[in-house]
């Protein structure tokens, strides 16, 4: 089984074809070659968190990927200095079911959000925006940004991060 942490996802997925994978997810979702359920809930009172369950299936002509994400979001979390998220992803072979891959679920979750956000600016914004402004400064706003630039020619950004 493949182990991959969050840097050496960042390697292997530059976002350039992250943003083109997001595309061709997008487009099988909307065909109905993907199946995407709503994601399951376990509350953790106690600890005052959650963990939350997203399977997803993709019916390929080749492989037949199925992907478990598992985030766990616990707010006290940020008192002792550490994330409040956390997240894995394994994915696993949709013919046999054997394990292939548990990937860091944090860096995958902002990458994919960053894809999707790239991929709208390149559908939806004009072609000569050169400005961007993004709300919020956490870590998805690095890979929005970056996926922004990757499909336009952004000369300035702004950010508002309210305290």
């Amino acid at each position: 089984m493949i182990l991959l942490s969050a840097d050496d996802l960042r390697k292997a997925l530059p976002m350039r074809e992250a943003i083109a994978a997001m595309k061709e997810a997008f487009g099988a979702l909307s065909s109905g070659k993907a199946t995407a359920p709503l994601r399951t809930r376990l509350e953790i009172p106690r600890h005052g968190g959650v963990i939350l369950f997203m399977p997803a299936y993709l019916d390929a002509d080749e492989a037949e990927p199925v992907a478990l994400k598992a985030v766990s979001v616990f707010p006290q979390n940020r008192e002792a200095g550490m994330p409040t998220i956390h997240a894995a992803v394994l994915l696993v072979d949709g013919t046999d079911g054997r394990p292939q891959a548990l990937i860091e679920g944090s860096a995958l979750t902002a990458i994919r959000t960053g894809a999707a956000s790239g991929l709208a600016t390149e559908y939806l914004a004009r072609p000569e925006s050169s400005i961007l402004a993004i709300i919020g400064a956490g870590v998805q706003a690095r890979t929005q940004a970056e996926a922004v630039c990757t499909v336009r020619a952004i000369d300035e950004v702004r950010v508002y991060a309210p305290a």
